[in-house]
């Protein structure tokens, strides 16, 4: 697996002369071995991802000129990741090679009819394979040809729209770091880390993107579930601080930092800050109505405070905290497994599905103590 490392723009537009990225998604080491050799040989790069909710994480980021997809993988299939891609405006113009070992018609059917520009079955012919791969770059080729071209004939119009664009990339930039700096300050006094900021972000992310969430539904929960817990700010350092488990006079002055993180961040006209305001409020309500602070019960809950709920239940189990060292991630599976009532059924699958996607993300996101 090879990364190109562009001192151009991270995701420029694929010439007749440099190296295509190619992403390829297959939970088979085998294939991705033979896949990311054949790509070597023709002369271009690949990223190579387990799943396709690995492949939906790194797309946006790596920028591929073509994706190719295994159909069947675990927690979410090829033909979920394709319509996924192809209902994205950012991703809807990539080519997907879709390879799979299903040789019914309907499956073949399926596959063309959400998307996909190509399928090849397994196993491959390789010959075929590199000829398909050639014939979808160059077809992209052409397409950038056009774009560029309107692009040109665009001027100083485009000229004037990129510089809007960046000013208004550098102003969310800023306000996103801002947010996020906030956030560290809140969490300082509890010990936190940088780390677990970042990790309930992604889970938050992962969850919401699983559960087809629009585009901009899932960006507000990334961003705003890191001041879930910005409301302990204003509970006493005997309290908040304290070695050992609460006292039920304790756990009621604990449990109030859902209302002051609420009072914090109502009225904003942000999206990013209202969606806070829901999670900061509701991230302790249960499924059952036995949570806190408002006893709300089922759809009464937000769906940002249902994902952000269970996301919040699953780092704080696998974390160290005061009153107790940390579980690792099978025990930690099974404690929730026995709390399901806690969680709203449909998000709760989703974290099954997704569980190993948590277990990767908390053991890449250790440090940054702050």
């Amino acid at each position: 697996m090879s990364v190109a490392k562009e001192k151009e723009d991270p995701a420029p537009i694929l010439s007749w002369s440099r190296r295509a990225r190619i992403l390829v998604a297959d939970d088979d080491k085998f294939y991705l071995k033979i896949f990311s050799d054949l790509i070597a040989e023709l002369g271009h790069d690949s990223l190579t991802v387990e799943n396709g909710l690995e492949a939906l994480e790194k797309v946006k980021d790596y920028r591929p000129d073509l994706v190719i997809s295994d159909v069947v993988m675990p927690g979410m299939d090829g033909f979920e990741l394709t319509k996924r891609l192809k209902h994205d405006p950012l991703t809807m113009y990539i080519p997907v090679l879709i390879i799979t070992s299903l040789t019914d018609r309907e499956s073949k059917v399926k596959g063309l009819d959400i998307g996909a520009d190509e399928l090849l079955s397994k196993p491959i012919d390789e010959s075929e394979f590199r000829i398909r791969i050639k014939n979808m770059l160059k077809v992209k080729r052409y397409e950038n040809f056009l774009v560029e071209h309107g692009k040109r004939l665009e001027g100083e119009v485009l000229n004037k729209d990129a510089q809007l664009h960046d000013a208004f990339e550098k102003i969310r930039n800023g306000y996103v770091e801002t947010v996020y700096r906030l956030t560290l300050a809140a969490e300082y006094r509890d010990k936190e880390t940088g780390g677990h900021i970042k990790r309930i972000s992604l889970y938050s992310q992962i969850l919401a993107r699983y559960l087809g969430l629009p585009e901009s539904k899932v960006e507000s929960i990334f961003f705003a579930s890191p001041m879930h817990d910005v409301g302990k700010i204003g509970i006493p350092d005997a309290i908040l601080l304290k070695k050992g488990r609460h006292t039920i006079e304790e756990f009621d002055v604990m449990k109030t930092h859902t209302t002051i993180g609420g009072a914090i961040l109502r009225d904003s006209d942000s999206e990013i800050l209202k969606t806070a305001q829901e999670i900061a409020l509701t991230h302790h309500e249960s499924w059952n109505g036995a949570g806190y602070p408002l006893g709300l019960k089922g759809t009464e809950i937000p769906i940002s405070g249902r994902i952000v709920h269970v996301a919040d239940v699953y780092d704080a189990l696998r974390s160290k905290r005061p009153y107790k060292e940390p579980f690792d991630h099978e025990i930690t599976c099974s404690i929730m497994e026995a709390e399901i009532y806690r969680f709203d059924p449909t998000v709760y699958k989703a974290f099954v599905d997704c569980r190993d996607e948590f277990k990767r993300l908390f053991d890449e996101h250790q440090e940054e103590a702050i």
